[in-house]
């Protein structure tokens, strides 16, 4: 048993998992916990979740053993920020719910994997865990696994008119972190070794090809839009360095590619021209109850009852009669309501403000920014592990973002799950200590 941990031991060490001579048994479990959890995420309930209680049970034990040790990860401005950042959202729904004098525990569910992730941060930047290797084999797995249970269970998308979803995962949602982790698998590949092994390119590759396939059948606008950023964030900072007019061929190739799907897919031809039409008859004919006539009406809503209720918000569920509210009058429709009370708002931040007033605006904005800054400032970083977590936590930062402005995605506690396990991985390797340089590179 003993020759056993010590050849997984150094089997950690050699691949560059784990940048320590020391290897503990704890580490050995986070390791493989961090390998698992965005392994189903979207094809099993619950996966990701159970994997939030995994890591922090691991984390509490390390915290109790290596108190002093966790205490050197707390320290810096940036580890500072994280931790904040992580332990928001709770703290906005504490504020809200003060102000309001309306106290819920079940609120709090959701949040609370946001808090749970900062002590998985702070083990995870105290030991120096290489979170980077361990996503670029994952992540294709991940998506190939999508695809197979998307052909296998074809129920779950007939339940959505035909739009690629999982059983428990609606086509929204599934189309764009569907696309968000393709972009990830593209931008990963030979981003840790100039000289990757094919077979791994390769498997990148599928997983991107996957992911924009996912999307394209999820038929989910907030997906497409966000790929457009994002073939834009990878040719610069993939390629800028070898030569300046690389990034604006391939932007231009890019954008050839998109209009020539938009002509060659019937899905994507009709999303797009339907959702124009809809602009256009929502401004001109006042025709408000349309998928994106109702996205408008529910932005404009949201700013007013976040200007009614700037400290406590409106508790879970409890909107107000919006044809009570002069300034919603002209556009209100009865769709609307419902829509609202049952759906929300399709947008992460204002929902948040709805729901916890400024404390939900600052923590909802936060989640983005904080990250997103510290991932910008070490994009550069000459520390390849610190700048290659950089270069994909930006990407899932700035493509969540995106779609977030017409999707709610932290509203449901596996979205919250995932997007914590991630940012508290992804921020710890960038603001890690120096890794050694390895002999086996």
């Amino acid at each position: 048993m003993g020759q056993v941990k010590y050849q997984l031991h150094q089997l950690l060490r050699n691949q560059n998992l784990i940048n320590s001579s020391r290897v503990s048994s704890l580490d050995s479990l986070m390791i493989l916990s961090l390998t698992l959890f965005p392994l189903l995420y979207m094809t099993l309930r619950g996966w990701t979740n159970i994997y939030v209680f995994v890591l922090t049970l691991l984390g509490i034990i390390y915290f109790v053993l290596n108190i002093q040790s966790i205490k050197s990860s707390f320290k810096g401005s940036s580890s500072k920020w994280v931790v904040f950042t992580l332990c928001s959202p709770l703290l906005a729904i504490a504020l809200s719910q003060f102000f309001r004098q309306d106290f819920s525990s079940t609120a709090f569910d959701g949040p609370s994997r946001f808090f749970l992730a900062a002590l998985i941060f702070l083990y995870l930047k105290d030991r120096q865990i290489n979170f980077t290797k361990i996503l670029e084999w994952i992540l294709p797995t991940s998506l190939i696994v999508c695809l197979a249970v998307y052909y296998l269970n074809p129920l779950a998308s007939a339940a959505w008119g035909g739009r690629a979803a999982s059983y428990f995962v609606d086509p929204l949602t599934f189309g764009s972190y569907a696309l968000i982790l393709g972009f990830m698998c593209l931008i990963s590949i030979r981003l840790h070794k100039s000289h990757e092994p094919l077979l791994l390119s390769l498997i990148k590759l599928i997983g991107f090809l996957i992911g924009c396939y996912l999307a394209i059948k999820s038929q989910s606008r907030s997906a497409w839009t966000a790929a457009t950023l994002l073939l834009l964030y990878i040719s610069f900072v993939r390629f800028h360095k070898k030569h300046p007019l690389i990034p604006w061929s391939l932007v231009t190739l890019s954008l050839a590619s998109l209009i020539g799907i938009y002509y060659i897919s019937p899905e994507v031809h009709h999303r797009v021209l339907e959702g124009s039409n809809e602009v256009i008859s929502y401004f001109k004919n006042n025709n408000f109850d349309t998928s994106l006539g109702l996205r408008i009406s529910m932005i404009r809503v949201a700013g007013n009852l976040i200007l009614e209720h700037p400290l406590s918000g409106f508790k879970d569920g409890v909107i107000p009669a919006l044809n009570t509210i002069p300034s919603i009058c002209p556009f209100y429709t009865d769709l609307l309501q419902f829509m609202l009370t049952n759906t929300g708002t399709h947008n992460e931040v204002l929902a948040q403000g709805v729901r916890s007033g400024i404390w939900g605006l600052i923590s909802s904005i936060a989640l983005f920014f904080i990250p997103g800054t510290i991932f910008i400032k070490h994009l550069s970083q000459p520390n390849k592990y610190k700048s290659n977590a950089a270069i994909l936590g930006l990407a899932l930062v700035i493509g969540l973002f995106i779609t977030s402005l017409t999707i709610q995605v932290f509203n449901l506690k596996y979205t919250s799950s995932f997007y914590a396990l991630m940012i508290a991985a992804l921020t710890a390797q960038t603001l890690q200590k120096e890794w050694g340089e390895s002999p086996h590179e």
